[in-house]
């Protein structure tokens, strides 16, 4: 199955935040197709103000692919499905439990809800703003997974904070998607996250995708986790507006779907 533009866009977007130049003749070999439609897609990356474009290829625009875009700027697309979806995942925890929360700005969401509680819970997670957002609350156990410093993601990842993650067990995971389809499951952009996430998967008795309706029927470039082959409980906290096509297929698959206003499917 060939890469669509969005994934293709995304893959580009990824090379300039870590090398700060890409070249077309490259591009096209790594992901298979013509120079003319690697052109195009920095064309359309140049409109959106990612990208420079040079001499065979581009080079990053100055403060365009940066944490803020990563990380901040996504914190505001769909905000408020994102402020439902996590009121929601928050009122699935319960007193004394173990959970992971990975990075992303719907988990950050919830521990946003978590941030006043006053009963016991033990939260894991590899994200800095959850770190923050949850460090006054005595009453949390806060465990931070250590790792290399992701900038654009803030958060920390590599070899070590996946062998770390071998050696724990959660009640429940929370867990951010790039997307979340019936045809190829939870699939990323980033390696990294894959394997972290992975880790995460095998080791949670419950495991919660928190998405808004933009990530649901979406397919990404990497493939990872066999989410329909684990025999964890599995829901999918999303909005209302989400592929219905996609929610009955995933519940077919084995998926308990949870609305962001608490009903189900």
């Amino acid at each position: 199955m060939g890469l669509n533009t969005w994934q293709r866009k995304e893959i580009i977007k990824q090379r300039l935040m870590t090398e700060g130049r890409v070249a077309v003749s490259e591009l096209s070999r790594k992901l298979s197709v013509s120079a003319v439609t690697i052109r195009h897609d920095l064309a359309e990356l140049s409109r959106e103000g990612f990208l420079v474009r040079t001499y065979g290829g581009a080079i990053r625009k100055e403060g365009a692919i940066s944490p803020e875009y990563s990380f901040l700027a996504k914190s505001r697309q769909h905000s408020q499905e994102k402020k439902m979806i996590a009121a929601a995942a928050a009122r699935l925890i319960q007193p004394g439990q173990i959970i992971f929360l990975d990075t992303g700005t719907t988990t950050l969401e919830i521990a946003r809800q978590l941030a006043t509680v006053n009963f016991d819970l033990t939260v894991v997670t590899t994200s800095l703003p959850v770190v923050s957002t949850l460090i006054a609350n005595s009453a949390i156990r806060l465990l931070v997974i250590g790792g290399f410093v992701r900038r654009p993601l803030a958060d920390l990842s590599g070899p070590g904070t996946v062998s770390q993650l071998a050696q724990m067990s959660f009640q429940q995971c929370f867990l951010g998607v790039d997307g979340l389809s019936s045809r190829a499951g939870l699939t990323t952009t980033d390696a990294e996250t894959a394997a972290l996430e992975e880790s995460v998967l095998d080791r949670s008795e419950v495991i919660n995708i928190v998405a808004d309706a933009s990530k649901i029927g979406r397919i990404s470039l990497l493939p990872y986790g066999n989410i329909f082959r684990r025999p964890a409980l599995k829901r999918l906290i999303t909005d209302r507006t989400a592929d219905r096509k996609e929610l009955t297929s995933l519940r077919q698959a084995g998926f308990v779907i949870i609305l962001c206003s608490g009903g189900k499917q």
